[in-house]
């Protein structure tokens, strides 16, 4: 295998690397809120209610178990009611497919983890790193 740094379409991605990228407005105290807001706050779906760390656990060990080849889940949040997965995907992987099938996956997951139909699950890419070195 040839060195991934080496592809020419890795200059795009070097290329976006060298732009800052500004916090997008209110997101840092939209974090801050649901942080202060999980200790003790109860969800429900369904006919099923538990307090939101509880659920955050779940839903980890759902995108664990529910993983797909080149994408790592680094972040699990419940934020206005969807679930909100961080993920880094690796050179080389279409980023959208594999955010589907994660979707898809843990939907399914969860749903069969709580007997109910679990809430919105958005995939949001924020990283691409190089495939792991022969």
């Amino acid at each position: 295998m040839t060195d991934p740094e080496q592809d020419p379409r890795w200059a795009a991605v070097r290329a976006a690397g060298r732009h800052p990228v500004p916090t997008p407005p209110g997101l840092v105290d939209r974090v801050l809120r649901s942080l202060d807001g999980v200790r003790g706050r109860s969800v429900r779906f369904g006919g099923v209610t538990m307090t939101e760390p509880e659920f955050l656990r779940i839903a980890r060990e759902a995108a664990e178990t529910a993983r797909v080849p080149g994408l790592h889940v680094s972040t699990v949040a419940l934020v206005g009611g969807r679930l909100q997965l961080l993920a880094t995907v690796q050179f080389g992987v279409l980023a959208d497919e594999a955010a589907d099938l994660l979707r898809e996956r843990l939907a399914a997951a969860l749903a069969g983890q709580l007997g109910v139909r679990p809430p919105a699950v958005d995939v949001h890419v924020i990283d691409v790193e190089a495939p792991p070195s022969e």
